[in-house]
Order: structure tokens, then sequence, then C-alpha cells
């Protein structure tokens, strides 16, 4: 554990999330830690709760900006970061205590440049359930188990080691384009920051952007994260203009990887069809009058699909549920949308 690890929390409006977050990663089994915590301009409490916990534990920095989102957060953890490793916890989230001990062990093992663990979906009944609640740090057998913290095997079928072209078939191309979860080499970062002004799909580009310097990728197949599902978060919010960031960046992605890996480009391209669909879903949910008021959002969702589309391999790689309404949305796209309301909402 000479290795020092720098947590990279951001921190947003999260009063009601932060200490279950910092409980987690203080209780950690790696010790050699910097745990940087960036209020990126909260209005509500969460400064003086951070800065309570800055008391607490000497290994904790508070950093304070003003509001620019979850990149540029990250982007000046990663500025003031000192630690060899570097990894980004969500501040509503939280972490099995062995997590960056197992991913340690697997970057060490594999000589790899990152290594990444599996993360388990956890709600608000989860959150009141958190084993240092109940018995203030004492865990019995059957929560160790819930929680995932049994010792890790750093060999044999819990965990992998893939070549960075295997990792882009295989996991970045299938859906795993999350930057929690994961232990980087501070090294293989470099310069490379998350892109600002976009707030869906940040985390593609930026391990995207890694890919050149990399060459052997970590799997630990056990859900060391827990990632909480957040009714009030962006996902489960109406449409809005950022929205439209997700089509964006699956377009840059797909130039970025057509120049490295051309023959996974088709697969760039279906997650670029099903992200067209999804976003033309929210705006499904808009009323009519809405609707027209984002035309020039409906017309992109339109071009991109088509875009992707015109890729035979990726068409013929698209679910067939996908394609279906693929067809419809494409030569019909305001009968999709009233039918898409209709479905969901109930009436046009």
């Amino acid at each position: 554990m000479t290795d020092k690890i720098s947590v990279i929390i951001p921190v947003y409006n999260a009063e009601k999330y932060i200490s279950d977050c910092l409980e987690s990663v203080v209780r950690q089994t790696y010790k050699n830690l910097e745990i940087l915590l960036v209020d990126d301009g909260s209005k509500d409490g969460s400064a003086g709760i951070c800065q309570e916990w800055c008391k607490k534990d000497a290994r904790i920095r508070l950093l304070q900006k003003e509001n620019g989102g979850v990149s540029s957060a990250r982007n000046l953890g990663l500025q003031e970061a000192s630690g060899e490793y570097v990894t980004f916890v969500d501040a509503d989230d939280w972490i099995g205590e062995r997590m960056l001990e197992k991913l340690r062990a697997c970057i060490e093992r594999d000589k790899s440049e990152l290594a990444i663990c599996e993360f388990r979906e956890v709600n608000s009944g989860d959150r009141k359930r958190l084993a240092w609640k109940q018995s203030g740090g004492k865990l019995s057998d059957n929560e160790e188990a819930e929680q995932g913290r049994k010792p890790a095997i750093y060999g044999g079928e819990n965990t992998s080691a893939l070549s960075v072209k295997d990792y882009v078939e295989n996991c970045l191309l299938a859906g795993n384009t999350r930057c929690w979860s994961i232990l980087f080499d501070r090294k293989t970062i470099g310069d490379i920051r998350f892109p600002e002004g976009i707030t869906i799909g940040e985390d593609l580009l930026f391990l995207v952007d890694l890919l050149p310097y990399e060459k052997m990728v970590s799997i630990l197949k056990s859900g060391e994260y827990c990632y909480y599902i957040n009714e009030e978060g962006a996902m489960f919010s109406e449409f809005r203009p950022s929205y439209m960031d997700q089509i964006t960046c699956w377009q840059r992605a797909c130039g970025k990887i057509g120049q490295l890996y051309p023959e996974y480009v088709y697969k760039g391209r279906i997650a670029l069809f099903q992200a067209s669909l999804l976003t033309a879903g929210k705006l499904a949910l808009l009323t009519r009058q809405e609707r027209k008021e984002k035309a020039a959002c409906l017309e992109n969702c339109i071009q991109a699909a088509k875009e992707a589309a015109r890729d035979r391999k990726a068409w013929k790689g698209l679910p067939a549920g996908y394609k279906v309404k693929g067809i419809l949305f494409l030569n019909f796209p305001s009968l999709y949308l009233d039918l898409y309301h209709m479905w969901k909402c109930g009436g046009i």
C-alpha cells in the first residue's frame, strides 16, 4: 500500500448522501488515500458537511469552485490529485470497503493501466440498511456477503485481463461507459480531461481519449461499487436540451474509435442509433406544442438515426425491437412520437 490513491468526489447539493459516501471511502482497507471533495457550487449544506469530515480525517481535502458541472469538478480534482492512482466516486453512491484494495491488486497482477469492477444498483431502502448504521461498524457475515465485501479472489474465474482491443469490443462498446468503479493509473491519464459543457456521455469521451495509452485492462467480476438509483436524477427527469449530448458524444466516439479500431465502429453506430431513439422517446413525452418548439432536436435525432442505419452491419446488429421501432421512427417520426406518448402518458 505504498502507492497513494486519489479519490475524487464531485459534490453538488448532496447533503442527504455525502456522509454515506465518505463513510464508505474512509473505511477502505487500502489506507493510503487522498480524498478530494470538489464542491461544485452547492446551494445546500453540502460544504458544511464536507468541512466537518475534513476535521475528522486528515486524508480529506475540500476544494470549492463555482458551479460548472461534473466534468469541471472532476477536472479540478485531477489537477489537484497527487496520487499514483485515481478513482472517481459520485457523492450519492458508496463503495465496498475492499474495492480499492482489490482493484489495486488487479493492476499489479496484470500490469494493466486500469481496473474495473462491477456495480450493484441500490435504492433508498439499501441506504437505510447500510451496515455501519446498523452495527456501529461491525459487520455480520450476512451483511458482508450482501455488501459484496468478501475477500477478493485475485486469480481464476472472478478476474480477467483484456487487451485494450478486447476491452473496446466487449466493454466500452457493450455499454460500460462509466468512469466510476474504475481505478486508473495516473500516468495513463496524463493531461487528458473530461469534456466540459457536456452533461451526458462525458464519461464515454474521457474513456475513449485514454485508449491510445492503454495496453491491458483488468476486470474484477464483483459488485464492489453501489450505484444509487436516484429518482430525482437526470435520467428520470423530463426532456431538456442537454439530453442531446448523448447523441453528440456517440457521434464523436464513433469518429475516434473508427481511427483506432475501424472494425468495431459499427458497434458504436448501434449505440448511436439506440441513443437517438431513447432521446426521441424523451421528446415524445412532451405535448405536441412542446414538441413543435423542439423541432430542431427531433430533426437531430432523425439525422443521427439515419447516419447510424446507413451502416448495414450496424443495422443488422440491432436488436429486433429496435429495428421495428426504427423503421417506424425513420419513416413516420411524428406518428412514432404520438404513439409513444399515448403508450407512456395516455392520450395525446
